[in-house]
């Protein structure tokens, strides 16, 4: 449809996606830098040991996947609250349908989100994989101490690394899609685009703290989405997750879509 071609160029050619680009860039390519400078190029570090997304050593790690909402509803979650303050809903209301307008912008603001939180982690990977080769770190060594069976993903971490952190950036981009549209489902309760874009962010923390359990029961999104899973995750949880968060921003945008009179 029209509408969507429209939303999609509306959010990827945005200057707040831009800057969230920046700012997920700038995070990884300093813990790179970092990393370089503290273990050198000698060839006695791995590439899943330099990854960001593995890497424990310095604190960016941590920055990155708590700011991860913020950088994933940057782009073009506030955007329904613009239009709204600013008229620009019922223009767009007038040649499309409450509903057409409410897919539209839902699939533009989840893919930003999307590409916003993968493209950097995917160039961290990808420019760390010109310095460190695809080994696996000795068994009694890194990671490999503290993964055991029941967490996710352990023989594609043992055996192909470089598999392991591709895994965990598709992963990681699709739960930063689904928080974005929490942007989209509280903007006609909240009373400014900074509190659209924030208040997601405010839900993950808390939520997380609230829900990480114990080392070997965790329903915290924040622990569920760092690849160095230091909380153990069996893969049912995480879909549940995932499609609570999905389900729930869905129903809301469509209910609150369908009953709104724009004009």
């Amino acid at each position: 449809m029209r509408i969507i071609k429209f939303e999609l160029y509306r959010a990827f050619r945005s200057r707040t996606f831009l800057i969230s680009l920046i700012i997920g860039i700038v995070i990884c390519l300093l813990d790179l830098i970092t990393y370089c400078g503290q273990f050198g190029l000698d060839g006695q570090r791995f590439l899943v040991q330099a990854w960001i997304g593995t890497d424990y050593q310095f604190a960016y790690n941590e920055m990155f996947y708590i700011i991860l909402p913020i950088i994933a509803c940057l782009p073009y979650g506030g955007s329904l609250y613009t239009d709204m303050k600013t008229g620009y809903e019922k223009n767009i209301c007038i040649k499309s349908s409450r509903s057409q307008y409410a897919l539209a912008k839902g699939i533009a603001v989840f893919l930003t989100a999307f590409v916003s939180v993968a493209l950097p982690l995917a160039l961290n990977l990808f420019v760390a994989a010109g310095f460190f080769p695809n080994f696996v770190p000795e068994r009694l060594e890194f990671m490999s101490i503290g993964l055991r069976d029941i967490q996710m993903f352990t023989l594609i971490y043992s055996y192909h690394p470089a598999v392991y952190c591709v895994i965990y950036i598709l992963i990681d981009a699709l739960f930063a899609g689904a928080i974005a549209l929490t942007s989209l489902s509280i903007a006609r309760l909240v009373k400014s685009h900074f509190t659209a874009v924030v208040t997601p962010m405010v839900i993950y923390i808390i939520s997380s703290m609230l829900l990480e359990g114990n080392q070997n029961s965790n329903w915290s999104v924040l622990g569920m989405m760092n690849p160095r899973q230091y909380l153990t995750t069996r893969w049912y949880q995480m879909l549940i997750v995932y499609l609570v968060i999905f389900a729930v921003n869905s129903t809301i945008i469509w209910i609150t879509s369908r009953k709104r009179d724009v004009l």
